[in-house]
């Protein structure tokens, strides 16, 4: 039986997977991307330059046609983003209204929608400095383009509670060190520590240690004292935040390697009837790893301390006996494993691969644990020792 060919794509599906669901490997998403980010540094170039009386009186004219420009394509990008709403996965069941009203409330599409602000503003107030800055909104669209930031709103969002309590924290710190400095400096240096607004300032600028020559000293012994415990629990407020946001980003990241490398490990044949518990136990000894076109993975002679599996992509194995292609699913690097002797090939990435790879301790723990797929692995290797090129 002949399997069915695929229907076409239509216009809209494939504006949808440039803009919104682009793969790694897609020329078109990639170069809009990179397009999108150059205008978008360029439009904050330009704004920058424009605040300078010299650089706006001589170029000023040429600075606006480029954010004009900017501000064209941002607007057909907005409304191209609006269009192809109803076909993302999570809008498919809403109407075509309903699901670019939905979308458009994301909050990636309001910081879109803020970029084209700043163009009606300046058509109502010509001439305004700050409505020339409220162009640099746009440099918040950089978040679509960068997976960092996008992790580190995620964990924002994810610790705000643990956040929320350093901000209590630093805030009792701030009105405890005003308070006790108010009662014990407040009559010797009434204009500067008279007040508890002004003491806030004094215990602020200590707890954050941006104080220099400007920031009272305390005259007496008792407010030294308390001035010194302010700037240790200073550094106590701000070093606890900064260690929630750093274990909560190593986190993430971990996570998201554990997600990535499972869904490759449970797209591979030979593990395809694992059940998730053996997968993710898998997940834990098996390395990925990307490799561009071109890239040769391994040499032959090399001694041989991996096995390598595709999990996408394609490869060339090259032998004695000749050249022999091997995609997603195959595998490769076990005889040299199995028969401990050097690689009797060299294998070449055809295109961008993703690998996954076991070293040698960890394949034959593999091969003792789960003696289906050991079996397999023997198989395999059988049945390209007569003729097929040995790697």
């Amino acid at each position: 039986m002949e399997a069915q060919a695929e229907p076409p794509q239509s216009l809209r599906q494939r504006v949808f997977q440039v803009l919104e669901h682009g793969r790694r490997r897609d020329a078109a998403s990639r170069t809009l991307d990179w397009l999108l980010v150059v205008l978008i540094l360029a439009d904050v170039a330009a704004t920058v330059l424009h605040t300078v009386p010299e650089v706006a009186a001589r170029h000023g004219g040429m600075l606006t046609v480029v954010d004009r420009l900017c501000v064209l394509v941002f607007a057909v990008e907005y409304a191209a983003r609006l269009w192809v709403a109803p076909d993302h996965p999570l809008l498919r069941h809403h109407t075509a209204t309903a699901a670019r009203l939905r979308f458009a409330a994301t909050p990636l599409m309001v910081i879109d929608a803020l970029a084209l602000l700043p163009l009606l503003l300046e058509l109502l107030f010509p001439r305004q400095m700050l409505v020339l800055l409220t162009r640099l909104v746009r440099f918040l669209k950089l978040a679509r383009y960068s997976p960092a930031l996008a992790t580190i709103g995620r964990l924002i969002a994810r610790e705000r509670r643990a956040l929320l309590a350093c901000v209590i924290i630093f805030t009792g710190a701030l009105l405890a060190a005003a308070a006790a400095m108010m009662v014990v400096e407040g009559g010797a240096q009434p204009e500067t520590l008279g007040d508890m607004p002004k003491a806030m300032w004094w215990a602020a600028s200590m707890l954050a240690k941006i104080g220099g020559q400007e920031v009272v000293s305390p005259v007496t012994t008792l407010g030294r004292i308390i001035a010194a415990i302010t700037v240790m629990v200073g550094i106590g407020c701000f070093a606890l935040p900064v260690a929630i946001i750093g274990r909560g980003f190593y986190e993430e990241i971990r996570r998201r390697d554990f997600v990535v490398t499972f869904a490759m490990v449970a797209r591979v044949p030979l593990f395809a009837r694992l059940d998730a518990a053996s997968i993710a136990d898998l997940v834990g000894i098996l390395r990925a790893r990307t490799v561009p076109a071109g890239t040769t993975i391994i040499r032959k002679g090399e001694r041989g301390d991996a096995m390598y599996l595709i999990a996408s992509g394609r490869v060339e194995v090259e032998s004695a006996a000749g050249k022999v292609c091997l995609d997603e699913g195959d595998f490769f690097g076990e005889i040299a494993l199995l028969s401990r002797e050097p690689r009797s090939a060299t294998v070449t990435a055809l295109r961008a691969t993703d690998l996954l790879i076991l070293d040698a301790d960890d394949f034959l723990r593999l091969v003792d644990r789960l003696p289906d797929v050991g079996a397999k692995v023997h198989a395999v290797a059988k049945d390209r020792r007569p003729g097929a090129p040995r790697t």
